[in-house]
């Protein structure tokens, strides 16, 4: 990583520590009633979501995830998580959970991860490996610890979520799908101004970030779909 990225990186964790648990609830709850309102995200019916972690201060996806677990008891909609395969090569998966308490074990860097059976011992859903069985996803909501505008992201610098989009992107494309809508949630805190954040030309850019403030629309299809 080079030296402008892991600065960034501080000054966006150095932000997140000024925040209390209670503004961070707070922030969560206008975040997830702003993923309600976008019918992008609302309406998703498959969808590549994360299990948060409060130690490293992740905007929260409980309200999301048991929104679309309630759809889902009625309607065809699915929930996607990550899963770490391998830390040397960034190689990620995305599972499907139907309840995240029971679905869910520690894993990778004692971070929330599904578990990778169903309780009846059968194999969970992939998101990748199963797309013509599934169908594709629609949105991919994403973690970050700095945001720009323009809908640059910078990560914890594993790598796992630009992989994972790359090959997702192809798989999508073998199947003769459309690549899904690349949704950021963040902390006011950690946007920053267009061009301002550091990136590699194998970064992924966001389609939309979504902060306890503002729905900012960083691509043509990101202004698209917060319309």
């Amino acid at each position: 990583d080079s030296d402008a990225k892991r600065s960034m990186r501080r000054a966006a964790r150095d932000a997140l520590r000024l925040m209390t648990t209670e503004a961070m609830r707070a922030a969560d709850a206008a975040i997830a009633g702003r993923l309600r309102e976008m019918k992008a995200s609302a309406n998703a019916r498959r969808v590549g979501a994360y299990l948060a972690s409060e130690r490293l201060r992740e905007c929260s996806m409980a309200t999301y995830i048991d929104d679309a677990a309630v759809r889902g008891a009625t309607d065809d909609v699915m929930v996607f998580v990550p899963i770490v395969d391998d830390a040397g090569s960034s190689s990620m998966r995305m599972l499907h959970v139907r309840d995240v308490e029971a679905d869910a074990t520690r894993g990778a860097y004692d971070l929330a991860e599904p578990r990778e059976t169903y309780a009846d011992g059968s194999r969970r859903l992939d998101a990748v490996r199963d797309i013509a069985k599934v169908g594709a996803l629609d949105v991919v909501v994403v973690p970050g610890v700095a945001f720009g505008e323009d809908g640059r992201r910078l990560g914890r610098g594993g790598g796992y979520y630009d992989a994972f989009l790359t090959r997702y992107a192809d798989e999508a494309a073998r199947v003769g799908a459309t690549p899904p809508l690349v949704v950021a949630l963040a902390y006011g805190c950690q946007v920053y101004p267009p061009g301002a954040v550091p990136v590699d030309a194998h970064d992924k850019l966001v389609d939309i970030i979504v902060t306890e403030t503002r729905t900012i629309a960083c691509t043509d299809r990101g202004v698209a779909a917060a319309s």
